[in-house]
């Protein structure tokens, strides 16, 4: 009751101010006017059993104090919001924190809160993180590995998947990621080790240490297949040329045949011919005249037969 009255005095105290001094009113409701803005967000954006847009009304801090439901401050900034176990439910504003740089502890454990992980980057103060029991999805922000100075983070009993960011800050002491799907081997670091297996227990596919639970070894990336010379080109086979020449022997042997043939025939004509005038030649003779015609005929046909024979020399 005493912290209750002592703001309700400072609050009376300042209303009279306000009312005397214009100035010192607006310097105070303005003071930090980004930070009661980020609280603005959450009270917009959240359902709740609490009375927030009843309550968080006029300036969040008055000196180092505040009649804010789950505020603390600390020389008029917000250093601490704890809402735990107010049926918070809904979606937190991706940003909202970023302009409360001098905050030291976040509390929404035990709501029903969805959606990824705010959004808690360039907080270099933040030592306590408590979102478990809620209904977070998604995968745990990288950046929270930058959280310099945290020391507790409890994320159990919520929807998260994928795999754990490398937590190395020395003064991590509370660590809490169990009954989640988170996967993928837990990594080694020094931090990490140290705490129980409880801190991951019923991730089905989370292995290593501290789990009695080995990772699969994975097979070695193929290498690289050795760089090969591409085949020499090969040349089209030449197609075989028959010689001409076969063709042409074959016609002088017909030719010649033929001559030889022709020649024969003559010779055997000539033959009978000169037996013919064996046979006559009282007649021969008797007539001149017809041996001489009988002999022009001879040398005639003689004169076609040479004829004949050098036309089938050509041919040979």
């Amino acid at each position: 009751m005493s912290l209750a009255f002592t703001i309700s005095f400072l609050y009376v105290v300042l209303f009279v101010s306000c009312k005397s001094n214009m100035v010192l009113c607006i310097e105070l409701e303005e003071f930090f006017p980004e930070e009661r803005y980020a609280l603005m967000l959450i009270r917009d954006s959240l359902n709740s059993s609490v009375n927030l847009h009843g309550n968080w009304t006029g300036p969040p801090c008055i000196d180092n104090l505040s009649r804010w439901i789950g505020i603390t401050c600390s020389n008029w900034h917000v250093v601490q919001i704890v809402l735990e176990g107010v049926n918070l439910s809904g979606y937190l504003p991706p940003t909202f924190l970023q302009n409360i740089t001098l905050l030291s502890q976040l509390d929404f454990r035990n709501n029903a809160l969805f959606g990824p992980l705010p959004s808690l980057k360039n907080l270099v103060f933040l030592k306590q993180v408590l979102l478990s029991f809620n209904h977070f999805s998604g995968s745990i922000p990288l950046e929270y590995v930058e959280l310099t100075s945290l020391q507790v983070l409890e994320l159990q009993e919520n929807y998260l998947h994928g795999q754990i960011p490398p937590f190395d800050q020395p003064s991590l002491t509370s660590f809490n990621v169990s009954y989640n799907h988170l996967s993928g081997p837990i990594p080694q670091t020094s931090v990490l080790l140290r705490f129980p297996e409880s801190s991951y227990g019923n991730n089905s596919d989370l292995c290593g240490d501290p789990l009695d639970k080995l990772c699969p070894i994975e097979p070695p990336a193929p290498s690289p297949a050795p760089f090969s010379a591409p085949p020499p080109f090969a040349m089209p086979p030449i197609p075989e040329v028959r010689p001409k020449n076969r063709y042409r022997a074959w016609t002088v042997a017909v030719i010649g045949a033929a001559a030889a043939l022709i020649l024969l025939s003559l010779i055997i004509v000539i033959a009978f011919l000169f037996r013919k005038r064996q046979t006559s030649g009282k007649e021969v003779r008797r007539n001149d005249s017809a041996g001489k015609i009988h002999l022009m005929h001879v040398n005639s046909t003689l004169h076609f037969i040479n004829n004949l024979l050098q036309i089938a020399m050509l041919f040979v």
